[in-house]
């Protein structure tokens, strides 16, 4: 998995204010020079990473998806790049020319770039000191319950009294499917399906989850109209094997342990927000 960078626009015009300030000479690791301005391979580098993106710093990168980023690196235009950068320079140059760099709103847009960059450097700094270890992921794998499957129909119908009677015929012992025949507003009407939580939308799994096997209840839905859904009945599913879950375990640790040594910053920082803002 890849994060790609911030806009190389952005991330060069950090640099614009010093990088035009004067007319340095060439050195030794400059890749073009674009009227009396060096371009640094560092910039080129950046440019490149920028494309080839970057690894996910929660992740545990394989050999094989290093080698795959490092292949998909080497094979980007490297001349095709410096060309775009040169043409970033020349618009650079033309842009300090014109004053442009002066902008309170493009000042105030690279500093939040520069600082977004600094955040992310940051993050991975600390990610980096941020071990978890085999037996923690297996713990935190033990405490993975079990997820439930809702065997679920439903029928969309065209008004709150078609809903009232779809329930009372489902009440009196009427089959799902004889009543969607009568009731639903639309020919074709879902089967019913076996559906986790997480797959519904989370009203009606907040419904689902406390009704019993047969029951039925009527709603309004969030896009307008109203649905009848019977539950038809419930089954556990085994949780996925610890190989399966281990990367998303490691990053949720990862991800809580990071929030901590962020809450501490902020902690032991003295913070005043004006008031109005």
């Amino acid at each position: 998995m890849t994060i790609h960078l911030q806009s190389a626009c952005l991330v060069l015009l950090l640099a614009l204010p010093r990088a035009h300030a004067g007319s340095p000479a060439a050195l030794p690791e400059t890749v073009a020079q674009v009227g009396d301005q060096p371009l640094r391979r560092a910039l080129l580098d950046a440019l490149i990473d920028a494309n080839a993106g970057r690894a996910n710093p929660f992740d545990e990168e394989s050999a094989q998806e290093r080698q795959e980023r490092a292949g998909a690196r080497a094979a980007l235009d490297r001349q095709a790049l410096l060309g775009e950068l040169v043409t970033m320079e020349l618009m650079a140059q033309e842009a300090v020319r014109l004053r442009l760099h002066e902008s309170p709103d493009l000042v105030a847009e690279a500093e939040l770039a520069y600082k977004t960059l600094l955040q992310r450097d940051l993050v991975r700094h600390m990610l980096s000191a941020i071990p978890v270890t085999e037996d923690e992921i297996v713990q935190r794998y033990q405490g993975v319950p079990a997820e439930r499957q809702f065997h679920v129909a439903s029928i969309d119908v065209a008004s709150p009294a078609a809903a009232r009677a779809a329930l009372a015929a489902l009440g009196q012992g009427k089959r799902f499917a004889a009543v969607a025949k009568r009731y639903a507003s639309t020919p074709n009407r879902p089967a019913p399906g076996w559906l986790l939580a997480a797959q519904m939308e989370s009203g009606l799994a907040r419904q689902v989850a406390a009704m019993r096997a047969g029951q039925a209840v009527e709603r309004a839905l969030p896009q307008g109209g109203w649905q009848v859904v019977q539950l038809l009945g419930t089954r556990e599913v085994p949780k996925p094997a610890l190989a399966e879950l281990r990367p998303g375990l490691r990053t949720e640790i990862m991800q809580e342990r990071l929030a901590r040594r962020i809450e501490a910053l902020r902690t032991r920082a003295s913070i005043r927000l004006m008031a109005g803002q």
